[in-house]
């Protein structure tokens, strides 16, 4: 039989730091483990109670190919509303393709959604299957956010339309010029 002997001061020093351990991870996990699936029901529902168009939102069900799986739209978040639809070109898909494999890691702010700025629909046909440390989804729809404070992120539903919100590397002066539109804040 082998005995311990713990003096009760290293004993009570042991029980504190298993205590103050415990407390500072929960914590942090009160603060941060919640917050992501908070924002993302949050950033959903804030973009599904804009008023898009009469024909429905901006973040419409994904449905198989149709006439409107590649229109680009640009949605005024000021307004409420698209402002412009145009066809999507293989230059502006190529810009969606170069956006999603910039990507550079999460969005890591609370509030992806300025009070003023634009969000673009561009879609990707044919889906383009994803795969890097960051992502892992078959992607047939990108939402890039232009605001006036930050630089542009991307905003990638997947399969079950949660929303995962990147940063990314690509320089966007193309897409803006293949857009043909003025983004005034």
């Amino acid at each position: 039989m082998i005995i311990i002997s713990i003096s009760k001061r290293k004993l009570k020093f042991f029980a504190a730091a298993v205590l103050a351990v415990f407390l500072v991870s929960f914590g942090i996990y009160q603060i941060f483990g919640n917050q992501d699936t908070e924002n993302y029901f949050e950033l959903v529902n804030m973009l599904r109670c804009r008023d898009v168009a009469a024909s429905g939102e901006i973040l419409e069900e994904t449905a198989p190919a149709s006439e409107s799986s590649d229109e680009v739209q640009i949605f005024d978040i000021g307004k409420g509303k698209v402002v412009k639809r145009m066809k999507a070109t293989p230059m502006i898909q190529e810009q969606a393709r170069k956006i999603i494999g910039s990507i550079t890691g999460m969005y890591a702010k609370i509030q992806p959604f300025p009070d003023k700025g634009y969000i673009v629909k561009i879609p990707v046909n044919p889906a383009l299957k994803v795969q890097s440390q960051y992502i892992n989804a078959s992607v047939d729809r990108i939402y890039v956010i232009f605001t006036d404070k930050e630089p542009p992120i991307v905003l990638i539903l997947d399969s079950s339309d949660k929303p995962f919100v990147y940063n990314f590397g690509w320089k966007t002066d193309e897409l803006e010029k293949q857009l043909g539109f003025k983004f005034v804040y």
